[in-house]
């Protein structure tokens, strides 16, 4: 049977769309519409759910049935197939024991999901435990008054940044970001997610955009971004939530 991906794009060539004239209609990312026609979802975005959700949009819109084929969607990983096929041997040409490959199947997506969450929940915890004050200590010093209590800092809502952008009516959004170190992000696109996971330090990566964007992130001084080519300054310090990118 015909994957996913090659289906996406016969429809989309048959109709004579581009994948810019996709984008706009749709609103999701080239790259996101072009990983789905490669069958290379699962690798840029975190997560079945928010895959499933651009499948059956963009299917939808190229007039096929977009729940169908969300459903049908597995993002299976190669170790995935592995144990199948495994599993197939070991029963000897018999019957093919689908109730040991589902189990092997659910536990290995439980592990995986297992350490997604552990690494974001760790990052996030390092973040916060980080911006808290520390307390100093002086040695042999004559008493004073004590200074009021500092709050520990928590992620803040945080306002534009303060370099404004002109973008040219019906030209799209570009936002390109560079990490100084290990970091978490979470990126919205017109209201929607296109990543939500761990971005290695020295990566660089890009998103496009309708209107706007919205980005969080467990450590902004560890970003360096860019819109639509123009230094946008500095993002904050500490844990950051919903940093907000207007045209």
């Amino acid at each position: 049977m015909e994957s996913i991906g090659p289906r996406l794009r016969s429809a989309r060539e048959a109709k004579g769309i581009s994948l810019e004239q996709a984008q706009k209609d749709t609103r999701i990312s080239s790259r996101i519409l072009a990983a789905l026609e490669a069958d290379k979802i699962d690798e840029i975005v975190s997560g079945p759910v928010y895959a499933k959700s651009f499948i059956k949009k963009y299917a939808g819109y190229l007039g096929l049935d977009g729940t169908a084929m969300a459903d049908g969607f597995l993002g299976e990983k190669p170790e995935f197939k592995e144990q199948i096929s495994v599993l197939a041997k070991n029963n000897g040409g018999g019957r093919f024991p689908f109730n040991k490959v589902i189990v092997a199947v659910i536990t290995v997506v439980l592990v995986v999901l297992a350490a997604k969450l552990a690494v974001i929940g760790a990052s996030k915890a390092a973040a916060f435990i980080k911006s808290r004050p520390k307390a100093v200590k002086k040695a042999n010093a004559a008493p004073a008054a004590k200074p009021a209590a500092k709050q520990p800092q928590k992620p803040v809502k945080a306002a534009a940044p303060a370099t404004a952008v002109q973008v040219p009516k019906g030209e799209k959004l570009e936002l390109s970001i560079r990490t100084r170190a290990d970091v978490y992000v979470k990126i919205k696109a017109d209201g929607s997610v296109i990543f939500d996971g761990m971005l290695k330090k020295g990566t660089a990566e890009k998103w496009s955009a309708s209107n706007s964007f919205e980005l969080s992130t467990s450590k902004a001084e560890a970003l360096s971004a860019e819109l639509n080519g123009a230094d946008i300054g500095v993002l904050g310090k500490g844990a950051v939530k919903g940093l907000k990118l207007p045209k």
